[in-house]
């Protein structure tokens, strides 16, 4: 298997947004109710942005876009980055894919001279983020525009190094 991990672009998005729908409603079944799960999607946003900037990346296998993410650096904070749009195709989960992708965004970050690193977790990815450095800052729940609660993790990562591996 010859993973590759490069910018996206906008040949990318119709198959990046296959991948968000499937791994959404594949990998988040165990933690949340399928109406909540479909209408959560609707919080995906800002994918152009990111592209735009450079800095949405995607993991494909062959042709196959298996896996997405990204960051956005913070305006108003430019130490600060956000971590963004993290969906891994559901036959390829816990294979590694997603921890090349944040290491790829940590590095692109330190290079940017990032120090911490914050994001919304759902509750599928809370153990992921966890085991990579991140920390608890608020739980909470979004209400969704068909009125469900959609539960979510605030955590963030400090002490970003500015190494280059």
């Amino acid at each position: 298997m010859t993973l590759n991990i490069h910018t996206a672009c906008w040949q990318d998005v119709p198959a990046i947004q296959s991948l968000m729908t499937a791994s959404a409603q594949t990998l988040q079944a165990p933690y949340y109710p399928k109406p909540v799960i479909a209408t959560a999607l609707e919080l995906i946003g800002g994918l152009e942005e990111l592209i735009i900037t450079g800095r949405f990346f995607v993991a494909k296998l062959e042709t196959a876009i298996i896996a997405c993410g990204g960051w956005a650096q913070d305006s108003a904070h430019p130490e600060q980055a956000e971590i963004r749009s993290f969906f891994v195709h559901p036959e390829f989960a816990r294979q590694g894919i997603a921890t090349q992708l944040l290491n790829r965004c940590e590095r692109d970050c330190a290079r940017h001279g990032i120090k911490t690193l914050y994001l919304t977790a759902t509750l599928v990815g809370e153990p992921f983020y966890r085991q990579r450095g991140f920390s608890e800052c608020k739980r909470y729940s979004h209400i969704l525009s068909n009125g469900a609660a959609f539960e979510l993790v605030k955590m963030v990562k400090t002490g970003l190094s500015t190494r280059s591996d």
